[in-house]
């Protein structure tokens, strides 16, 4: 169940060939491929906002 005050629902298109991939990979996990794919977002976001905010922290 989508808990809609944290959560919020999308559309992605992605290729056929990647989706593959990404139920291959769920499965391999045990975890649904949107769990997998909030997992991988939400780990480059984290990892290049740290990335843009020390840039932007920067003395010139």
């Amino acid at each position: 169940m989508i808990n809609k005050d944290i959560n919020m629902r999308t559309t992605l298109t992605i290729p056929k060939e990647l989706k593959s991939h990404l139920e291959v990979l769920a499965k391999e996990d045990n975890r649904s491929v949107n769990n997998l794919i909030v997992t991988i977002l939400d780990d480059y976001v984290k990892e290049n906002m740290c990335k843009v905010n020390n840039n932007n922290n920067k003395s010139f």
